[in-house]
């Protein structure tokens, strides 16, 4: 099987910080059942191509080179299993004919590389943020705060604390659009 280079820094950093194989797969569960999901388009049988993509990927684990794009690789086993499953419904009229399937992974993949994208960005952006702008967005969306319990404890009325936040995140967009659209991201 071809692999695949990692394209995009996201992606790069999350294999950096998962370099075991398993560990890859484990956290990415999430986006491997929405791939499936998308070209199967049913919950159940979703679940269990996935259960049937999972059982694979373990058999092949050692077959994967760290340091190229697990995903990459982990939606091509999953494309297969979603191929074999189909072959296994036989002739039945919802199920999408090999050349829809593949136009729906494809542009998937294509949608999971730019949102890695789009998350390198993202963070760039928010580290060119000043401080206390960094520091209220990591309150409000990574810890969770409300915009009340923020603004109480901070010492402002949470209309103010509102408006900021929606300057953060408007800046915050034109940064991530302006990156993606240059090629900036890294």
């Amino acid at each position: 099987m071809e692999r695949h280079a990692t394209s995009s820094g996201q992606a790069q950093a999350a294999q950096t910080e998962f370099s075991d194989p398993v560990q890859l797969m484990l956290s990415n569960q999430n986006r491997l059942f929405g791939f499936v999901l998308s070209l199967v388009g049913n919950r159940e049988q979703a679940k269990d191509v996935l259960q049937q993509t999972n059982l694979v990927l373990w058999e092949k684990l050692d077959d994967f080179e760290p340091g190229t794009n697990f995903m990459a690789w982990a939606f091509q086993i999953a494309r297969f299993q979603v191929m074999a499953y189909r072959q296994k419904q036989g002739r039945d009229r919802h199920v999408f004919d090999d050349e829809a399937v593949s136009l729906v992974a494809t542009a998937f993949e294509k949608r999971a590389e730019a949102f890695d994208d789009r998350l390198t960005a993202l963070s760039d952006c928010i580290q060119q943020l000043p401080d206390d702008g960094r520091s209220l967005i990591k309150r409000r969306y990574g810890d969770g705060w409300s915009v009340k319990n923020l603004a109480d404890d901070l010492g402002q009325t949470a209309n103010r604390l509102a408006v900021r936040l929606h300057r953060l995140r408007a800046s915050l967009m034109e940064c991530i659009q302006r990156r993606c659209a240059g090629g900036e991201v890294s």
